[in-house]
């Protein structure tokens, strides 16, 4: 007995003495959430359509205008931040490689797309970075221009709002003229945009515009649509609207539109802008979505109808540009056992109660 009793009293010693050891490496509730939000976040990280091509040096310019009023300059200065950083985590491109233009004086809280801000987009500004990309850019380079702010038409010209003189579209195309690299997209979003298409036009380059070659003169939706598309794409069955099951630029100029689209009806206003594409050079813009929407956006689509396929002309070449959006929308985190433990029972009443 007395022989068990020593036995007894030496185990409990000895576990005693290991406890402790063992203590820190059982993971608490905390740990336990930590563990699995870092587990979804890398599996989300891994669960992504193919995006850009790693070994491509890609490049970007980002161009805002004169931004008006505070509540524009927001407005302006959050899409951008949105836009810079999705260029950075999403579509392979390095910060040192995106060039900021932002006509507002530099604000305390400004992030840092716009602390990066290379000063505001004057001629002589926007004709320096025309100048120094055209001199960096390779033959197998890509280059992503985006104009936003405000402009205005005179009858015979859209001119970009800019700090000192405005510049035209006529200018503003030959500033780009000489760019020779692989991949081209340029997103020109202020109203009365669609003037932009003939001179920016060229083989091998997608330009893509917030608004038709006319009388849209309004302020425009669009770009802020596409960039929260480019920062925050659905799953891709949601952005693969053309249902060639993969999700490309083309998805992502279409999904914009149609959000344009959606907004205007669902506040039952007169829809002020239409987007364009212009990919085969021809300098001649397509409203590509128009077979795509539903009837009640002002597309051809009906219920039940299949997507059309593939086609030649505009939107074949943005079709070519693939993007990263998550396969499927992420599910819901499990409840650990500490928090389905932490529930109230699920007690029925009785009818007397």
């Amino acid at each position: 007995m007395k022989r068990a009793i020593v036995c007894m009293l030496a185990v409990a010693a000895a576990w005693l003495c290991i406890w402790p050891a063992l203590a820190q490496d059982v993971p608490g509730p905390d740990a336990a959430k930590q563990t699995a939000a870092a587990q979804a976040e890398a599996n989300a990280a891994s669960a992504q359509t193919p995006g850009p091509d790693p070994a491509q040096v890609r490049r970007a310019l980002i161009v805002c205008g004169l931004p008006g009023d505070a509540e524009h300059r927001k407005l302006f200065a959050e899409s951008i931040e949105a836009l810079y950083a999705a260029l950075i985590s999403r579509h392979g491109f390095a910060a040192e490689r995106i060039a900021v233009l932002f006509s507002s004086e530099a604000e305390e809280k400004d992030g840092p797309a716009l602390k990066a801000n290379r000063g505001p987009a004057t001629r002589e500004a926007l004709a320096a970075a025309a100048a120094e990309l055209e001199q960096e850019l390779q033959p197998d380079d890509a280059l992503w221009t985006f104009v936003f702010g405000h402009a205005h038409f005179d009858g015979r010209a859209s001119w970009l709002n800019l700090p000192g003189s405005d510049m035209n579209q006529i200018e503003f195309g030959k500033l780009f003229s000489g760019m020779k690299c692989r991949e081209q997209a340029f997103f020109v979003t202020t109203s009365a945009s669609g003037y932009y298409l003939k001179p920016l036009a060229a083989p091998g380059r997608i330009v893509i515009v917030a608004t038709e070659a006319d009388f849209e003169v309004n302020e425009t939706i669009f770009p802020h649509k596409l960039v929260k598309l480019l920062a925050q794409p659905p799953a891709l069955a949601e952005f693969d609207i053309d249902g060639d099951g993969r999700a490309t630029l083309l998805d992502a100029y279409l999904g914009a539109a149609r959000d344009t689209a959606q907004e205007y009806a669902s506040g039952e206003l007169l829809a002020t802008e239409h987007a364009l594409i212009d990919d085969n050079g021809d300098g001649r813009g397509t409203e590509v979505q128009i077979d795509y929407l539903p009837e009640q956006l002002g597309g051809r689509m009906r219920a039940g109808r299949t997507k059309p396929g593939p086609r030649p002309g505009d939107g074949a070449l943005a079709r070519q540009i693939a993007l990263a959006v998550p396969l499927a929308a992420p599910a819901a985190e499990p409840e650990t056992a500490s928090e389905q433990s932490s529930q109230p029972p699920d007690t029925e009443k009785t009818p007397d109660e």
